[in-house]
């Protein structure tokens, strides 16, 4: 649970540290990039069996007939990475409502 735990908070944390960080260097908003990360972030947690994943599977096997893809995993999607997807989803739409309220200002 620990574990757990600590990984959520990294993946809380680290987009708006690189988000920060990229803001002292090009001068933009850290709300921005860190929903920007935020999104990155949410389609490399997408489970195994995703829509993106049968189409990377339709490409490969369009180019290299000879592939056998994986199984999918149908129960791939426990209350450990729904949570991290909930938790990523809230984030980035934080991060940009908090965008849109600097630019309204």
């Amino acid at each position: 649970m620990k574990k757990i735990i600590i990984s959520l908070v990294l993946l809380s944390i680290i987009p708006i540290f690189a988000a920060f960080l990229i803001n002292i260097v090009w001068d933009t908003p850290i709300s921005l990039l860190s929903g920007i990360f935020y999104i990155i972030l949410f389609l490399f947690n997408l489970p195994s069996g995703s829509f993106m994943s049968t189409n990377t599977d339709y490409n490969i096997k369009r180019v290299n007939p000879h592939y056998k893809a994986e199984k999918q995993d149908v129960n791939s999607l426990n209350s450990q990475s729904l949570i991290t997807l909930a938790i990523l989803i809230v984030l980035t739409i934080v991060s940009f409502i908090v965008y849109l309220q600097q630019i309204q200002n």
